[in-house]
């Protein structure tokens, strides 16, 4: 999947890149002779493919499980001592967001980049030459699966937005599309994914590794129904089963999938926890579904389109080291909190791939904003891999894994807590392969820790905690800022006046470029952001 990515970052008129950098509302074909030229061949829809891929693994100030983590009570936002530094990320942690938040319009502007080019191939496919009728059904399968990941973004930062299903090219059109219900773009996500579910291969080669596999979809159906039964029943009123219409992915439905991904054998714990995020390991036997990056293309665009390296791993590292020769200058955000430090045992042998404690590990570094001296140590920048190509920042390697094996077994812990020799069964191979010892007997809350622990650093205990309750996310988040230690180089006013808001739901503002654009046509509905 990388190689494709080279390639579709030359062929860009083909799949109308030009346009994506536009708010969504402003899309129309600028290239239309040359798309009457396109799509005709299979290898022109893999290039138009690899375009939808290329939005998906866009970060440009904005990634989403970085974000989330910020939120969450194991990361702090951090940045240079000013406590300025990238201001839309400190708003957001303080829960204090307006509709001109930078991280929230490029958001929305991303994913529906990335829908109007899964659109684009979807209308597309039948006028191509294709080599086999399995080969155009993979290309839409994925395609679907990807545009229902962008929906699953919208419906849980914005909740309310537009559903677009096909390309719209007469802006009076899309000003007056109309902003669906979280139900309807519920409705949506599951359409996409239970049409594309079973058209994907179990697995794929390493030659095409980070391409979407039927696995993948089935655990993002559960991560999805938990979601759904967990906040947005209760927090946006949706109602009913989690369904296209015809099917409803229910408890029964996804503790199935989950099943069947187990017992393939396709995937499986790696034996210690540190090669699962070893830089030289990528999409190893325990990755599901990773999200690729590389820096062969030696990127240099700051404006983040253009670069398929992985900037966050910049982002998260310390600034200024010195004394350890594995780590390069980073720009120390996303600090982890004293909170998720704390919360490992003694003996748990994931901490030491977590945190990164750079009081002990380095002879100096610069303390930025909400220093605690931890840093997230699977993705802080390492100096054996300095691109020599293009902006170093730009360039470093490391994939994000957003579905590990892992991630499955405590899923399938979870939904089968009331079978709880079953339950403990899968929680305790994750505790095992840490050091710890097995429980006979688990509760909700025993899977939740475990979860926060096994995926530390990963972008998904935010949403676990509102899925739990906005009461439970605020009084976790909130116990984060409040519990900062007496230390040395810690600066205790920077964790101040930053707290768990309900009235934002935990959500993101409509941006208010989108308003403007429609007339007004598009409202906000979450009560902090009317």
């Amino acid at each position: 999947m990388k190689k494709l990515i080279y390639i579709s970052l030359i062929t860009l008129g083909l799949i109308n890149l030009g346009a994506c950098t536009k708010e969504f509302l402003e899309l129309e074909p600028k290239t239309s002779k040359l798309e009457a030229n396109a799509y005709k061949t299979e290898g022109d829809a893999l290039l138009a493919l690899t375009a939808v891929y290329d939005a998906f693994s866009v970060q440009n100030w904005m990634f989403v499980p970085l974000m989330a983590d910020i939120r969450s009570d194991d990361v702090f936002a951090g940045g240079d001592a000013s406590g300025s530094d990238m201001i839309q990320w400190q708003d957001m942690e303080r829960f204090d967001m307006d509709a001109d938040n930078a991280s929230a319009s490029e958001l929305w502007n991303r994913c529906y980049s990335g829908i109007y080019r899964a659109n684009q191939l979807l209308e597309k496919v039948d006028g191509i030459e294709w080599q086999s009728d399995a080969n155009k059904e993979r290309v839409v399968a994925e395609a679907r699966f990807l545009r229902a990941y962008f929906y699953w973004d919208l419906v849980r930062h914005y909740g309310w937005v537009p559903i677009l299903t096909k390309v719209e090219s007469d802006i009076d059109a899309l000003t007056n599309i109309p902003q669906s219900t979280p139900q309807e773009v519920y409705k949506q996500v599951a359409t996409d994914l239970l049409a594309s579910a079973d058209k994907l291969p179990a697995t794929v080669p390493a030659v095409e590794a980070g391409r979407v596999t039927k696995y993948a979809a089935y655990a993002l159906m559960a991560r999805i129904y938990m979601y759904y039964e967990g906040f947005a029943k209760p927090v946006l009123s949706c109602t009913g089963d989690l369904t296209d219409g015809t099917t409803a992915i229910t408890k029964a439905f996804v503790v199935t999938k989950l099943d069947e991904i187990i017992n393939s054998g396709a995937h499986a714990l790696l034996p210690t926890y540190g090669a699962v995020f070893a830089w030289n390991n990528e999409n190893n036997n325990e990755s599901i579904f990773s999200i690729q990056y590389d820096g062969a293309s030696g990127a240099t665009d700051w404006g983040g389109w253009g670069i398929n390296g992985n900037f966050t791993a910049l982002m998260q590292g310390p600034r200024d080291p010195s004394g350890d020769p594995e780590v390069t200058a980073g720009w120390s955000f996303g600090v982890m909190s004293f909170d998720l430090a704390n919360s490992f045992e003694a003996t748990d042998s994931r901490s030491a791939t977590v945190l990164y404690d750079a009081n002990a590990k380095l002879s100096k570094y610069t303390r930025g904003f909400q220093n605690t001296g931890f840093f997230n140590y699977k993705f802080i920048p390492r100096a054996a891999y300095i691109s020599a190509k293009g902006d170093p920042a730009h360039n470093f390697p490391i994939n994000y894994p957003d579905i590990r094996y892992a991630d499955v077994l405590l899923m399938a812990a979870e939904l089968n807590i009331d079978n709880n020799g079953k339950a403990a069964g899968y929680l305790n191979q994750v505790r095992t392969r840490a050091g710890l010892g097995t429980k006979a007997t688990i509760t909700l809350d025993d899977v939740y820790a475990e979860r926060r622990l096994e995926l530390a650093g990963e972008g998904h205990r935010y949403w676990d905690l509102l899925r739990r309750g906005l009461n439970v996310a605020e009084a976790a988040i909130n116990a984060s800022f409040t519990g900062i230690p007496d230390k040395a180089n810690v600066n205790k006013p920077d964790f101040a006046v930053r707290a768990f808001n309900p009235a934002t739901y935990g959500m993101f503002p409509i941006p208010a470029g989108e308003i403007r654009n429609t007339n007004g046509k598009l409202q906000q509905f979450i009560p902090a952001y009317k």
